[in-house]
């Protein structure tokens, strides 16, 4: 553990923020754009579906029927394929779709933790705990750029990459299925890799080799792991059944583009109804609205709080003062940001949800009615000082 002390002086804190501003301001600008695209899309992408699924048409899978040529199509059956899919590095061959190796090395991991106090006069005093633990890692953690690199250095490249191959030709019945097809069939299953050939792996990597069911170490001791270590699986995605809503183009599929601008392309693995598909598409696509919603929202608030953050920093020559001062800030920019989010949301939504839109905004007017009226009322429960020089009669 190390810990790295700075101080900032009141200057370069006001500097800051009045450059916060700005930074505030275009992650408000963002957040509108983003709130105006998310529920343009949202609206076209729930239409196109509701579209796609009046046109439907329930197809066999074999054969092709020449007659259905640009029709949104629902099918189902095996996704299966002859290739064979390869993985040098172990030597392992299989009939799949897909053949996924996940490697992962024992490494350093740097962990921060970062302490801010305000000083009399305005300054900031910053202590940062650098502390260093090992954890696995898909990916090469840059040991260079820790705080203390001594004695927590890590490989600079992992002898053994990840790596995920797809089958070229995947066919459900008659029908060739394209990439975009192929790439949602996901539902796996690990390999038993006791047929590797440990000696071959230990001669070329340098290191000893257990093989462990559907797991291989690369290391002295799995059960006391040291920086540099791997360990290594194979998982396959292997013919299954799918079930998929689509636009058929000859004897294969593609996005099908409807009117209201959004592409329809649905893969789920298993046998499902094409209700029971629309239905989940439905789902996500609101779920996804209602993500971004409240993305926008915490955008909105950052940006007023950084708007407002130089009178915090103004305040913070008394440290005390600086406290409070962000607490109403934060309030303030709390409740613009919700404001403006209803205002911009309800605006977004007038064409198409015309009720929910006045219904956002009466929300809001009587939200601010109450707020306004709760707080003259708390004024008007504050005596008034006595003039000076009055007597008691």
């Amino acid at each position: 553990m190390t810990e790295e002390i700075t101080t900032r002086s009141w200057g370069s804190r006001l500097k800051d923020a009045l450059v916060g501003i700005l930074i505030g301001i275009v992650l408000i600008v963002a957040a509108i754009a983003l709130s105006f695209w998310n529920e343009s899309h949202s609206l076209h992408t729930a239409q196109s579906l509701e579209q796609a699924q009046k046109v439907l048409v329930s197809v066999p899978n074999a054969p092709i029927d020449e007659k259905n040529n640009m029709k949104v199509v629902y099918l189902s059956g095996e996704a299966a394929t002859e290739d064979k899919l390869t993985d040098s590095v172990l030597g392992i061959t299989v009939t799949a779709i897909r053949l996924n190796r996940q490697v992962e090395m024992y490494q350093w991991q740097e962990k921060t933790e970062t302490r801010t106090e305000s000083q009399m006069g305005g300054s900031e005093r910053t202590v940062k705990t650098y502390t260093y633990n090992k954890t696995w890692s898909d990916s090469v953690i840059d040991s260079s750029r820790f705080k203390e690199p001594q004695g927590h250095q890590n490989p600079s490249s992992m002898p053994i990459q990840p790596q995920q191959q797809y089958a070229k030709q995947v066919k459900v019945g008659d029908f060739s299925l394209p990439e975009s097809l192929i790439t949602q069939i996901d539902v796996s299953k690990p390999i038993d890799l006791k047929p590797v050939n440990a000696d071959a792996l230990k001669n070329q990597y340098n290191k000893p080799v257990h093989v462990n069911g559907d797991q291989i170490y690369l290391g002295q001791d799995p059960q006391n792991p040291a920086p540099g270590d791997l360990r290594i699986n194979l998982n396959a995605v292997y013919p299954q059944t799918v079930s998929i809503v689509a636009q058929q183009t000859g004897n294969t599929l593609q996005p099908y583009l409807a009117p209201a601008g959004e592409t329809v392309l649905l893969l789920v693995t298993g046998q499902q109804s094409p209700e029971q598909m629309f239905k989940q598409a439905q789902s996500e696509n609101t779920m996804l609205a209602w993500i971004l919603r409240g993305v926008t929202l915490l955008m909105l608030i950052g940006g007023f709080s950084l708007i407002l953050n130089p009178l915090v920093v103004l305040a913070d020559v008394l440290p005390f003062l600086g406290t409070l001062v962000g607490f109403g800030t934060g309030f303030v920019a709390f409740l613009l940001g919700l404001s403006v989010w209803i205002i911009i949301t309800a605006i977004a939504w007038f064409a198409t949800r015309p009720l929910m839109s006045v219904g956002l905004i009466v929300l809001l007017v009587v939200g601010a009615y109450l707020l306004i009226k709760a707080r003259a009322k708390k004024a008007a429960a504050v005596p008034a000082p006595s003039p000076e020089g009055s007597q008691a009669p």
